[in-house]
């Protein structure tokens, strides 16, 4: 977003800035405890800067904390600060460069994930993280099923882990898909990742993304039509990653379905847009080549719907000022073939329909004057 200009006290030589509330409260609490409990406050608040102070203050008096780092760690990806946020998760690894439980001094497998998202470096490095987040998964699991800790059965440690494997297999599909066992590794962190998690829609979409490489488009197909039918509970960005590989292997019905699902969420992403636009426009495109006697008549309507979710695109994209130009471009491409084929959007339609939904509501008025009158 555009930068704010800041306020006319603070750019004034020697005008102090009163503290705020919050600083007042920081500067009298001196409780480790009352400061954590504070800075959770101003998180659920969306008040990242507030948390971040309580949180550092709290890691003034007890620096080798692992919970206070990792929390002041989280603090810093909330404020979009990468940087500082990799060298808090990586001095809570030197402190636990295993993962231990909790009960045992350590911290669990979360900054290894975390690290393995955020190294700059990419590929071996950030194999390196996930390796070892893994790994702790792994033993929690097995520390879970013998009955060890009894916390570890609310800590999701079966999905944590598939998307830790799903993630190995994707460096391998990418920064490191030319070293000579990418493949097998692929294979090898797929399969795991099933087999824990059978239906798992994260784990059967980064399979399909497997056997899409492999040009095995049937198999690709049946996983994606699994992680359809579960993807209700996965994330808003594993959705939209299993939308696009729908669009990929030509699954535009599907696709459909689930991008509306996702704008009923959340309607201000550009690429939700973009994707629906283009799934459209691909709908349309298929009826608009079958043979003219096999052709719907309404196919232009899909185009019709297309410049709309298109349209709105470019508006957010505007809006957010968002950083894919891939996304703009193709967009604006899509919209011009629209208005050659189509023509121009019609502004007057939409003027009939709120006049005829003003009359509606004129005559419904009318109607029940005329009923107040009888009575």
């Amino acid at each position: 977003m555009a930068k704010t200009r800041p306020a006319a006290a603070n750019s004034k030589k020697g005008t102090r800035r009163k503290p705020t509330a919050s600083s007042i409260t920081l500067n009298n609490v001196t409780d480790e405890k009352t400061l954590i409990q504070k800075a959770q406050e101003h998180i659920s608040r969306n008040e990242p800067v507030d948390a971040l102070n309580y949180a550092l203050r709290a890691l003034e008096l007890n620096p080798e904390s692992l919970a206070i780092i990792e929390l002041v760690a989280e603090i810093h990806i909330e404020i979009g600060d990468v940087e500082s946020a990799c060298h808090y998760f990586s001095q809570a690894a030197i402190l636990d460069p295993h993962g231990a439980h909790e009960s045992i001094g350590g911290s669990g497998p979360e900054k290894f994930l975390w690290l393995a998202q955020l190294a700059p470096a990419g590929g071996l490095e950030t194999m390196q993280w996930y390796e070892k987040g893994a790994e702790c998964l792994r033993e929690f699991i097995k520390a879970r099923d013998q009955g060890m800790h009894p916390d570890l059965a609310e800590r999701a440690l079966e999905k944590k882990l598939v998307s830790a494997l799903c993630g190995m297999a994707e460096v391998y599909m990418s920064d490191l898909c030319m070293e000579h066992d990418a493949e097998a590794r692929c294979e090898r962190y797929v399969t795991e990742a099933n087999m824990v998690a059978p239906d798992s829609a994260e784990a059967l979409q980064t399979l399909a993304s497997v056997r899409i490489s492999q040009t095995r488009m049937e198999d690709a197909v049946a996983a994606l039509k699994r992680a359809f039918l579960n993807c209700a509970g996965e994330t808003y960005a594993t959705r939209i990653s299993l939308a696009r590989l729908l669009i990929e292997t030509e699954q535009f019905e599907d696709a459909v379905v689930l991008l509306e699902t996702l704008q009923e969420e959340d309607d201000t992403l550009p690429d939700l847009w973009y994707l629906g636009g283009w799934t459209l426009f691909l709908l349309g495109e298929r009826e608009q080549q079958k043979p003219e006697k096999e052709r719907a008549e309404n196919w232009s309507d899909l185009w019709s719907a297309a410049r709309d979710w298109l349209m709105v695109c470019e508006k957010n994209y505007k809006l957010l000022e968002w950083e894919d130009e891939g996304i703009r471009d193709h967009a604006s491409e899509l919209l011009t073939k629209i208005t050659e084929i189509i023509g121009e959007r019609i502004e007057e339609e939409d003027e009939e329909d709120d006049e005829d939904g003003e009359d509606q509501e004129w005559e419904s008025e009318g109607d029940d004057d005329e009923e107040m009158k009888d009575s």
